[in-house]
Order: structure tokens, then sequence, then C-alpha cells
């Protein structure tokens, strides 16, 4: 792959969007064989092959689009003046991407944990001695700005996450209230605080939207392990993102085997065996 075609599926996964890398594995001019590019949902194209006709490029971004739509990588078979074109589509998806809002001692550890899972992080507060690169130099972004004023201009798709580990119940009533205003919703909304924080919050916020349940506002953050810690806190809080993304109960897997170990293994060992971690 060239630098300059690297560079571009860099900047794309930087900017959270879903690439396929297609790699020429048959054509009739066997110079192109191995000649690489870069398609977009949105129909873009890249390629570092020079030679390769125009309307081969659009029936290649034709012939993948049911790979894009379906976003997995696969091969692309399909005749070209006589000839067999094959081309294999590598899915690289879009990072999800972690808002972590409030930059206090907490988000430390949440923001390292985050990256450690592969999730694009977001650090937003509007104090400077907190948003800073010299607290958090993994972060993939660390933002100045107010809350309202990024939660009302941030994208949001059901690939983003938000914490709201804020110093005040206001800032997280001015966060949710622009959030709840969003045609597409996060995938996960979570708000640390007491549970005289979390009443004042939802007293407020009722107001406006007298309608919205807030199922989806996941608060207290976290699961219950009993965290005390800043760095213990931050685990609870992503085992439950990592619960609620990959739609699992959060039960202990020894749970399983505890249950088969009271019928006796021999009895229960079929079912044990079957039993997916």
């Amino acid at each position: 792959m060239s630098r300059n075609l690297f560079a571009k599926l860099e900047e794309s996964i930087n900017n959270r969007k879903d690439t396929f890398l297609l790699t020429i594995t048959e054509y009739p001019d066997e110079k192109l064989i191995g000649a690489k590019a870069l398609l977009w949902p949105d129909g873009d194209f890249c390629t570092e092959a020079s030679l390769l006709p125009l309307n081969v490029m659009e029936l290649l971004a034709v012939q993948c689009n049911k790979l894009v739509t379906k976003k997995r990588s696969g091969t692309v078979r399909f005749m070209w003046k006589d000839r067999l074109v094959e081309c294999f589509a590598e899915y690289f998806p879009s990072p999800l991407h972690l808002i972590v809002a409030g930059a206090g001692h907490v988000c430390e550890p949440v923001a390292e944990m985050g990256r450690l899972l592969g999730f694009f992080v977001t650090v937003i507060d509007d104090r400077k001695e907190f948003a800073n690169r010299e607290r958090f130099p993994n972060a993939n972004e660390v933002v100045c700005q107010s809350y309202l004023d990024y939660f009302r201009h941030v994208d949001i798709t059901e690939k983003t996450y938000i914490l709201l580990l804020t110093r005040g119940h206001k800032y997280d009533v001015l966060s949710l209230n622009e959030l709840l205003k969003r045609e597409c919703q996060a995938g996960y909304i979570g708000m640390i605080g007491s549970r005289r924080r979390i009443s004042g919050v939802f007293e407020e916020l009722q107001q406006d939207f007298p309608d919205e349940s807030f199922e989806n506002l996941y608060t207290p953050v976290g699961l219950d392990i009993g965290a005390e810690t800043p760095a213990e806190i931050a685990v609870s809080i992503m085992a439950e993102i990592l619960k609620v993304k990959n739609q699992k109960s959060g039960d202990s897997l020894s749970s399983q085997i505890k249950r088969y170990a009271k019928m006796g293994f021999h009895e229960g060992a079929g079912k044990w065996t079957n039993c997916s971690l």
C-alpha cells in the first residue's frame, strides 16, 4: 500500500468513518493485480492504481455495495470485457466513540481503559487546567469547550457512548437537554451522581421532556462491584458499557457452572459443554 493511501485510511479511522480497503486479486492486466483502493459507504473512491479504468472503479463500487450494507469483509467477482475481475474488500469499522464529559479524577482511568478497549476517546471539560494533554496524553481528543456548545454540535450515532462525570448537576442538565433533543440517539448515556443529584437532574429534565422515560439513561453509572477508588469506578463503568455494547447480562460466568455443579457434572455435562462464554 502506498504511503498516501495508508495516510487516507488512517485519517478515515481517526475521523470515525467506516472504510473498505480493496485489493485487486484477479485482473486482465497482471500489473494491476495487488493494486489497492479505498471505498467509503457514501461512494467515495480513492485508488493508487492510476491505470485502473474509471468504469472498472464504478463497477467495483457497485459490486461491493452488498458488503458495504452488511458491513463485512468479502470477495467480489464480476466480468469486464469478457474477463474476470476479482477483488477482496476488507472492512475497517469506525471505532466506537467514547465521550467523557468532566475531566476530574475518575475521568483519567476511564480514558485509559477506553483506549485499551479500542474506543476513540474524547475528553471534554470547560476548564483548561483539567482539559489538557498533560493530564490525558493517550486520549484521541481533548476538548476545552462548554458542555452546551459541544453536545449541541458533536456528531452522535448508535456508536457513540457518553459518560457524564461533570462537577455539578447543572452541567448534567445542560448536557442532557442537548442530547435528548438529538434526532439520533447515542448507544449509551451514563451519568455519575448521588441519589439526590440524580433526582434533581430528573426533576429539571421532566419540565422540558414530560413524556421522556429516560430508560436509556444509565444512572447511577456502572455495575455494582463495590467500587470506591477512581480506578475501581472506571472498571465498573467500562464493564457496564461493554455489557450494553455486547447486549449481555453482566452476570458472573461462574454462575452457570455452579448451577450444573448442583446437578452433578455428569448429569449436567451436556448442557454445560453447550454453554458459550
